[in-house]
């Protein structure tokens, strides 16, 4: 299967491919299964890269958040000790954690993941937490929708030397 091919698949979904992309790269733990880093810049050589970037990124950012839960879930089963710590760390977090999230969400090196399972377990407050995921994964899929863009054609012109 050459490029094209794949590139013809990925445009089939249109714009759903773009928030399916963001939701299932993103709710995986630590792996990637449909890495938005690839899907997106290809969507957005098609489509218009706006509309890929922000439905990729709420995607992105509802999936991310689907990791809030395991942290919660998980503090069903640790110790009264690290709850206590827990608890420490969202007063801490109370007034930058929006930030922190906004910053793990837009940048593609930090793996959200260690973020998402704490904010959980120590039951950070939900719709501050999804809200900034979703704007952070935004920037992140714009950036990617736009590379995508004005790079991709640039990029495969270069290859056909």
């Amino acid at each position: 299967m050459d490029i094209q091919s794949i590139i013809t698949l990925i445009l089939g979904f249109g714009y759903l491919g773009a928030f399916l992309s963001g939701f299932l790269g993103s709710s995986s733990l630590f792996i990637a299964i449909f890495p938005s880093f690839i899907v997106i810049p290809l969507l957005a050589t098609q489509l218009n890269p706006f509309f890929v970037g922000l439905l990729g990124g709420i995607g992105a950012g509802i999936g991310q958040y689907l990791h809030y839960y395991i942290g919660l879930g998980g503090r069903k089963i640790v110790s009264d000790k690290i709850k206590g710590r827990m608890d420490s760390w969202r007063v801490r977090l109370d007034k930058y954690g929006v930030v922190l999230i906004i910053l793990f969400a837009a940048t593609p090196l930090t793996p959200d993941d260690l973020l998402w399972i704490p904010l959980g377990m120590m039951r950070y407050p939900k719709t501050k937490a999804l809200a900034a995921a979703i704007f952070g994964k935004i920037i992140l899929n714009l950036f990617y929708a736009y590379a995508g863009f004005y790079g991709l054609s640039f990029l495969l012109d270069r290859i056909r030397i």
